[in-house]
């Protein structure tokens, strides 16, 4: 993947106080990133950096669309997304990923590179279950897979012994 200016945040020479950040995402965002599941989406991305002495805190806001396919159907669909996640960046001697929402910069870093959080949050923010809304699959594959429910139901009742067909007659509560 390569860097894009536009993910560049500077580090060592951003003033103290609150930054605020706008990404628009598209294609050509997705097609840049290696092996992404996602290759088509329109979203948003607002940035919000607070630089202090030793850190920089950010929040990410994002919005929008992605293509993925139908878990039920298999035929894409938009899917809307919404997410706020928050990094943080504590400024030190080393480079260094604390945690998996911290990471620790040289303190003369001159910019830190936000893609890939950006592409993280996206797809944190798709959810496990992708289905289109009730009644927008595909009806033949709908189709196809309710003929397939019932060929199983018929295929899963047993036929009963005739031996032991009689035995379901009996009363346990007779005595």
């Amino acid at each position: 993947m390569e860097k894009k200016n536009e993910f560049l945040i500077p580090v060592s020479g951003l003033a103290l106080g609150s930054h605020a950040y706008h990404f628009e995402i598209n294609d050509d965002f997705f097609d840049g990133m290696d092996y992404s599941e996602i290759r088509q989406g329109k979203v948003t991305v607002g940035l919000d950096v607070d630089r202090q002495e030793t850190m920089l805190a950010m929040h990410f806001d994002v919005k929008g669309t992605v293509r993925v396919a139908c878990d039920r159907c298999a035929d894409e669909f938009d899917q809307p997304i919404e997410s706020q996640q928050d990094f943080f960046i504590k400024l030190g001697t080393e480079n260094a990923e604390e945690s998996d929402d911290v990471a620790v910069v040289d303190a003369d870093l001159n910019a830190y590179d936000v893609s890939s959080l950006v592409y993280e949050y996206i797809i944190l923010a798709i959810p496990m279950h992708r289905v289109h809304p009730e009644g927008q699959c595909n009806p033949e594959v709908m189709a196809l897979l309710s003929k397939e429910d019932e060929t199983e139901a018929e295929e899963s009742t047993p036929d009963i012994d005739p031996r032991w067909a009689a035995l379901k007659d009996i009363d346990l509560n007779d005595k």
